[in-house]
């Protein structure tokens, strides 16, 4: 008999939990994620995380924290008291959050450095920031070297709030240990926006990352089966048949109520990557029109199968996505629906889904990659090469006003022809064959690198680093630049 899923209350705070004896984890989690920070503030929450362990140790119960793209969670595996003690402890930091210390700070910046040295440091966009740019899902993507120019009043703002009782849930694999006692700041639940994607056309991304990715919008419902074969009839083209790739990486992210975005990531080595990007595309094509195999659809069931319905004990992934669906206001499916979902799929409903869905199609490759435009056209790509620096070709109605701009307004490179000038709307690299263009409007973020350099990111993801040292009189560069954006978009970044 299937295991039941209870619910209650516990100090206004809805809780999540099973009939099960013994040990036990217990999670707290709140409805805030990397989806919900602006560009300004990329890596608030994951900071917020390691301060509040910080301020619960000594710890001796196996405890942990994590931060995804919905949630921010804090949790613990051991004895129901042990594990209680450690949630009441947690929630008692976050009370007394604006007690909050500067040296707390940036202990924890230096830890998180050590953590991913390249996301504290580098904008480094991936497949939803591609498709979403910087806003709601998109921020899941492109790095956190913000993180180090966050202020202690910044970090306090955001726990008050998205740290709240009415932001919160709490899932037990027990029964709920009556050691527990969170008492958290009151609060509401938080409105969660996601504008619509920025490509609606089938287009190949040059991306800064190695190897080839696809990336399919597709219904929520069916996305971890639609995932599944699709990974099985790669490998057995591209690995097994092709011999030009190791793995198939995949992943499923919930957009809204009823869509998810569905990532697979290929790793093929850097000669092997052209052959990789059109066997790739011309697999998913060719699932379309022929449909897929029975075999990707009996691996599909088994990978569903062994995720949820191994036993009769519900899987702590699902209690947790449980209480995250409540805390985001979507609809949760019930496991046994799942099951019955996975034995009832058919070839035919999965081609299906996949043909309603490929012209969301987006392929990242590798920049670095010869590839022409012709071999993108040939696969029935646009191609978008994803570069801040926009080509243009009426620079005369970009050119800097005589007067009004005090001044320098023309620099010019050490050891190139290339010139750069200022605008008031526009940054413009000029060299004698062509003009590039980068709109001031759109820089979403302006980082003020601790080397003297600076890195601009749009809304869309993209993003450059300056180097002042290469320019004539570059440190009044540095400067113009500075004044030319608006301050609350400039940030403190580490240096490279």
């Amino acid at each position: 008999m299937m295991q039941t899923v209870h619910w209650t209350s516990h100090n206004g705070i809805t809780s999540f939990w099973l009939d099960r004896d013994g040990l036990c984890t217990g999670t707290l989690i709140f409805g805030v994620g990397m989806r919900d920070e602006p560009p300004t503030l990329a890596g608030i929450t994951h900071l917020i995380e390691h301060v509040l362990l910080r301020l619960v140790q000594p710890v001796t119960v196996v405890h942990g924290g994590t931060v995804t793209t919905d949630s921010l969670q804090f949790y613990a595996l051991g004895k129901p008291d042990d594990v209680a003690g450690f949630l009441n402890a947690i929630a008692a930091a976050v009370s007394a959050f604006q007690e909050l210390t500067d040296e707390v700070i940036a202990f924890e910046k230096s830890v998180l450095e050590a953590e991913d040295p390249h996301k504290f440091s580098n904008v480094s966009s991936g497949l939803l920031t591609y498709r979403y740019g910087t806003s709601g899902v998109g921020a899941a993507h492109f790095g956190a070297p913000a993180t180090s120019g966050l202020i202690t009043a910044e970090l306090i703002d955001w726990a008050c709030r998205w740290l709240t009782a009415g932001n919160a849930a709490l899932t037990f694999t027990g029964p709920v240990p009556s050691a527990l006692d969170i008492r958290l700041p009151a609060g509401e639940p938080v409105c969660h926006h996601q504008g619509p994607p920025l490509i609606m056309a089938q287009t190949l991304i040059k991306s800064r990352k190695q190897g080839v990715a696809f990336s399919l919008l597709v219904p929520s419902q069916d996305a971890g089966l639609l995932c599944e074969a699709l990974r099985y009839e790669l490998l057995t083209r591209l690995r097994h048949g092709a011999g030009i790739i190791y793995s198939v990486e995949n992943f499923t992210t919930a957009i809204d109520n009823g869509q998810s975005q569905l990532d697979l990531v290929l790793d093929p080595v850097r000669h092997n990557t052209i052959p990789t990007l059109k066997q790739g595309v011309n697999t998913l094509r060719g699932l379309v029109d022929a449909g897929f195999s029975e075999d990707a659809v009996q691996s599909a069931r088994h990978a569903v199968t062994a995720e949820f319905g191994c036993d009769d004990y519900v899987p702590q992934d699902y209690l947790d996505q449980l209480a995250i669906d409540a805390l985001l206001g979507r609809s949760s499916r019930d496991r046994q629906a799942i099951l019955d979902r996975a034995t009832d799929i058919t070839s035919a409903e999965l081609t299906k889904i996949l043909r309603n869905s490929i012209g969301s199609l987006i392929v990242a490759v590798d920049k670095s990659v010869k590839l022409s435009k012709a071999d993108a056209g040939s696969l029935g790509l646009a191609t978008d090469r994803y570069e801040l620096w926009q080509r243009t070709k009426e620079p005369k109605s970009l050119q800097p006003p005589t007067e009004g701009r005090p001044g320098q307004t023309t620099w010019r490179h050490k050891s190139s022809p290339t010139t750069l000038v200022l605008t008031p709307t526009h940054l413009m690299s000029q060299t004698s064959r062509k003009t590039k263009t980068i709109s001031l409007a759109d820089v979403a973020v302006v980082g003020d690198r601790s080397c003297g350099c600076l890195s601009l990111m749009d809304q869309r993801g993209r993003s450059i680093d300056l180097n002042m040292d290469e320019w004539k009189a570059g440190k009044k560069l540095r400067k113009q630049l500075l004044e030319a954006f608006p301050r609350e978009v400039i940030r403190p970044f580490p240096e490279e």
